[in-house]
């Protein structure tokens, strides 16, 4: 600890920094961390001088991050909102507390969440659920949660995580952009249209690249088309008729139902495991979850390909 102690920068520093980082000004720094203009420049200097570089260029009303000082940023902020989160867990922890928060991805939470919500409910009258779901990763958020869901296993060490439910990966477009081919594509053809990626974030999500390995189609170089970080938006644009997307089977059949988006071909990628309840490794073992997670268990029904 005094090694690591001496390899960090003073800790008060860092608050300071995060705030005059993301204001781009230190006067209104100092207004959110409760200190004057002059002791935001003064608690700057210090970092500087420890870290031996110059974390901003000084104009004449505001400041403007260095490449070094974005770099530092970057790292500061992920590391004061984690330990903000654990702060937050931690003083939950300690209550007495009746209400039961699920986190999970969008796509999750309609059709996993969404029906075991009333039964569950019912079972737990006096339990105040709250849901919470969002395009980010669990492992970005800091409201205190009992469980969360997500497509995918980031080994992240914080939590304790579980596969519950398989699933499974097929092309899909829109009818129009369907109609508008001569025949269904071969497998090798598919290289040759327009291919709508989403990015892994770190959870192995499968690409194209693997969908057409999968077939036994070897492909070295790079597939071109558009890159989304968001699964819910490459969907959005393979329903305009701008491409074709790998849709997840139990978060796209709904679009299929309403004719929004159909299926390209007759071919599959199998995700077994693919589908993870997210459990803290500083929550106290809590019957609820188990139950919650058995509620939603007995509700999965296999995934239709």
């Amino acid at each position: 600890m005094a090694i690591l102690s001496r390899q960090l920068p003073p800790l008060g520093t860092l608050v300071v920094f995060e705030a005059a980082y993301r204001l781009r000004n230190f006067s209104r720094a100092g207004d959110e961390v409760a200190l004057s203009q002059a002791s935001v420049s003064r608690q700057i200097r210090q970092l500087e001088t420890n870290l031996g570089i110059k974390l901003f260029d000084r104009q004449r009303h505001d400041v403007v991050p260095t490449a070094e000082g974005e770099a530092l940023a970057a790292t500061v902020h992920l590391t004061l909102r984690e330990l903000a989160a654990t702060a937050g867990r931690l003083r939950e922890s300690s209550k007495t507390s009746k209400r039961f928060t699920i986190f999970s991805d969008i796509s999750i939470a309609s059709y996993i969440i969404t029906p075991v919500l009333n039964e569950f409910q019912q079972k737990h009258p006096n339990l105040q659920l709250r849901v919470l779901s969002s395009y980010d990763p669990i492992e970005i958020v800091t409201d205190n949660i009992d469980i969360a869901f997500q497509v995918g296993d980031s080994k992240d060490e914080r939590f304790h995580t579980e596969a519950i439910a398989d699933d499974a990966v097929f092309p899909v477009c829109s009818p129009t952009f369907a109609a508008s081919l001569p025949t269904p594509p071969t497998i090798n053809e598919f290289l040759k249209l327009p291919l709508l990626h989403l990015e892994d974030l770190g959870r192995g999500w499968p690409d194209w690249q693997e969908f057409l390995a999968s077939y036994n189609v070897e492909n070295n170089q790079k597939i071109n088309g558009l890159t989304f970080n968001s699964y819910q938006v490459c969907l959005d644009v393979a329903e305009r008729g701008e491409g074709i997307a790998l849709g997840w089977a139990r978060s796209v059949q709904s679009k299929i139902d309403e004719g929004k988006l159909v299926r390209l071909s007759d071919m599959v990628m199998q995700l077994p495991n693919s589908i993870y309840t997210y459990r803290s490794k500083l929550a106290k073992p809590n019957e609820v979850v188990e139950e919650f997670i058995n509620t939603v268990r007995t509700h999965i029904q296999p995934v239709k390909v």
